[in-house]
């Protein structure tokens, strides 16, 4: 019979053997994830940096390093006039977002006007819709020669220019202003700051005036936050330059790489990677500002433990034509552009000057789906768009665990690298994809398949998908963990068991949002795409450049259809908004 302190010693070398293993297994499992999540966002910049230095492509096996690329780089003056129209069409369409955005937000969140909550679901549509789909219903009907302006010209009146730095602006403008309304909407325009406003009105302040001096400088952290997101989008937008700017020679960056990177019988891909690190340059300053203008927000809290309630501002008999005049503005730059997508899709030619009946056809709806290249960049779009939104649910939440949950040592990289793709917007992502896929051999399989467009729109959706997951798990208490390690479960088995379960609701809410941004989605698939790779995006904007409406704007109906259904769905099944 072994003895007492026989069993006692037995029961401790089991007790540290299991340790051990679920040392091992914890910390194999962050190493793992942390090495993933490196992996996803390193390896495209790598080659990319070697690239701009390279003589030739990666693929050509006599490349060797040059300074020539940089030397072409600092005296390419087509390179620098892109970058400043990049410059200038940034902050133009971003102060149109800005004043659209921030007025309606206060108008539905502060104000007496009816139907708000009616408007704000209609203000925030969008959101749902690509900057592509939208520029091609603005050429439909806004264009010269498009269905409006015809009709305009026909009244006698004057005609304007879409295909211009003012038309671009106005339509990226327009496009990007419910972002600019969303975050304003949930900021001081939603309600907070009722005490400080009180105390303005026990002064003898007027409503406008308390709207004007206390409710808008409350605002500021919303407004900068969606000013540089704005200014971002504008950096990196190419659809909307590409439509209008080119018939008028306007290029920005993101064009000028298409044009010498993809629409290029011979590519120059040290000038591209160049022009590449240029433009995450700008993207990075922006980001970089953002951060120091946020750094004092704390000063800008106004939900404190005494609570408050808003009074909103009379509009008094502004109430009804402001209303009017919303509605105008949505049925101008929502309602008329997309009916012009689905009228073009069903017609031969769209204009005021033939009858609808003589030209309605389902020739372009019956072409989209009798053309296996068509067909299969749709069944591509949303093979791309459940694969990257399931597996970037699933890995976003892992690295929640790891950088929130975990008492990893390098739990704040982990963090951070998750961050990273903030600063690399869309084309730069498909370029650093594109050379990872040609100088690393593991990558090399991927390639051809739709599997290279699922590894890059993971890495640009992380941060995505990490915002939602995030603050979720930041309002489960610490005390479950510690419950579950108390009952024997290391931190993998409480991670799993206790903590996942609770973020069920934020891990459905991602995996919409990230198929809904997937479907959106076509800068990344620019220099990706192959034959038998293309996505409804890369469809749209090859056959909108070489003039073929009718068919872009049947394969645009049926990305708004996508659109549409998931996100109703996503309403009525889970509760889940995209916004908000």
């Amino acid at each position: 019979m072994p003895s007492d302190m026989t069993v006692a010693v037995t029961s401790q070398q089991q007790h540290r053997a299991k340790r051990g293993v679920a040392f091992l297994r914890n910390t194999g499992f962050q190493w793992a994830v942390t090495v993933v999540l490196a992996v996803l966002v390193l390896t495209p910049l790598l080659p990319m940096l070697v690239q701009a230095f390279a003589s030739a492509p990666l693929y050509d096996s006599e490349w060797h390093f040059t300074l020539s690329n940089l030397t072409l780089f600092v005296t390419s003056s087509a390179l620098w006039l892109a970058t400043w129209n990049t410059i200038i069409f940034a902050v133009a369409s971003t102060v149109i977002a800005l004043v659209i955005g921030a007025v309606t937000a206060i108008l539905v969140g502060r104000t007496d006007l009816p139907m708000r909550g009616f408007i704000g679901d209609l203000f925030i549509v969008p959101l749902y819709l690509s900057h592509l789909v939208l520029c091609i219903g603005w050429l439909t009907m806004y264009a010269p020669g498009g269905f409006v302006t015809t009709w305009m010209q026909q009244l006698g009146m004057p005609a304007w220019n879409l295909y211009s730095m003012t038309g671009m602006a106005l339509v990226a403008g327009v496009a990007q202003a419910p972002l600019v309304y969303m975050y304003c909407l949930y900021g001081a325009a939603g309600g907070t700051g009722a005490s400080l406003e009180d105390a303005a009105r026990t002064t003898g302040a007027g409503r406008l005036r308390v709207l004007w001096s206390i409710t808008l400088p409350l605002m500021m952290p919303a407004i900068i936050y969606s000013t540089i997101l704005n200014l971002v989008a504008g950096l990196e937008m190419l659809a909307i330059p590409r439509l209008l700017g080119k018939t008028a020679n306007i290029d920005v960056l993101s064009t000028f790489l298409f044009d010498i990177g993809i629409d290029n019988p011979q590519p120059n891909h040290g000038l591209v990677a160049n022009a590449a690190f240029l433009l995450m340059v700008l993207v990075g300053i922006s980001l970089f500002f953002q951060s120091r203008l946020l750094k004092n927000a704390f000063k800008f809290t106004t939900v404190q433990g005494k609570a408050g309630r808003n009074k909103r501002v009379s509009l008094g008999g502004w109430r009804w034509p402001i209303l009017g005049l919303i509605f105008v503005y949505m049925l101008v730059t929502l309602f008329i552009p997309v009916g012009g997508i689905l009228l073009r899709a069903f017609t031969v030619i769209l204009t005021p000057l033939v009858p609808l009946s003589k030209v309605l056809t389902t020739a372009n709806v019956v072409r989209m789906f009798e053309e296996p290249r068509f067909f299969l960049a749709i069944v591509n779009t949303i093979e791309v768009g459940i694969l990257s939104a399931a597996i970037g649910t699933f890995l976003c939440l892992a690295l929640v665990l790891v950088s929130q949950r975990s008492t990893f040592r390098y739990a704040r990289v982990v963090d951070g690298l998750a961050m990273l793709p903030r600063v690399l917007p869309g084309l730069i992502v498909g370029l650093g994809v594109f050379y990872a896929a040609v100088l690393f051999p593991p990558f090399g399989w991927i390639r051809s398949s739709i599997w290279i467009l699922v590894v890059a729109y993971l890495m640009n959706m992380i941060p995505l998908g990490v915002g939602v997951i995030a603050p979720a798990a930041l309002q489960i208490s610490r005390e479950l963990d510690r419950a579950g390690r108390v009952s024997g479960a290391d931190w993998l088995r409480t991670s799993l068991s206790v903590v996942t379960p609770l973020l069920k609701p934020a891990m459905a809410g991602t995996f919409i949002l990230m198929f809904v941004a997937s479907l959106k989605s076509y800068t990344i698939a620019m220099f990706l795409f192959s034959p038998r790779t293309e996505v409804i995006g890369t469809s749209i904007l090859l056959l909108a450049g070489d003039g073929d409406t009718g068919l872009a704007c049947a394969l645009a109906a049926v990305q708004i259809l996508f659109t549409l259904v998931i996100v109703l769905l996503a309403r009525w099944l889970f509760g889940v908004r995209i916004y908000g």
